[in-house]
């Protein structure tokens, strides 16, 4: 009499190393390739000079209509890990109004260094305006962002019936303080 497991055993046996070999010769084609971590330049040690500036510190031909016309030089440290630096841009922003921006790129000064002087005419009001700089890679990432600050002080502040302090305060308190 003949063992009849033998052939079933077989046949399993076959049909294991048909479908085994198909998996791994069809899974070589099918491994992708390490992807790339891109990562974003950095931006560090921004400079805002000066930070302020008082009204009754410039020259009478500084003052066109009711604008200060005052220069102030923006630098920043950029790095980009994996790729090169192909702008880096700034955004001057009016704290009351923040829709009545300014913007535009910085050169490379000597780099890592990027910079420049910015010519502004700022309103005779007092004025808080935030400073971003970032920058944008070869790769079309931008990374982190650096803010600083620059403040206009007219040269008449009568009318904060409390004096120059009490500007300072209404400006830098925070929304959700009373």
């Amino acid at each position: 009499m003949v063992d009849s497991t033998l052939p079933i055993l077989g046949r399993l046996l076959g049909a294991v190393l048909i479908v085994g070999g198909a998996a791994l010769w069809g899974g070589c084609d099918t491994v992708p390739a390490p992807e790339r971590t891109q990562r974003g330049p950095s931006v560090a040690d921004l400079q805002v000079t000066p930070d302020s500036v008082h009204g009754s510190d410039l020259d009478d031909e500084q003052i066109v209509d009711s604008l200060a016309q005052v220069a102030v030089d923006v630098s920043a440290r950029v790095a980009d890990p994996d790729g090169t630096v192909e702008r880096v841009v700034f955004v001057f922003e009016p704290s009351s109004n923040p829709r009545r921006t300014i913007s535009g790129t910085l050169s490379a000064v000597e780099p890592p260094v990027y910079g420049g002087t910015l010519p502004l005419s700022v309103p005779l009001v007092d004025e808080v305006y935030t400073v971003r700089v970032f920058a944008v890679d070869d790769d079309s990432l931008s990374g982190n962002q650096v803010t600083g600050q620059f403040r206009f002080v007219p040269t008449d502040t009568s009318g904060a019936g409390e004096g120059e302090n009490a500007l300072r305060m209404q400006v830098h308190r925070r929304p959700d303080d009373s």
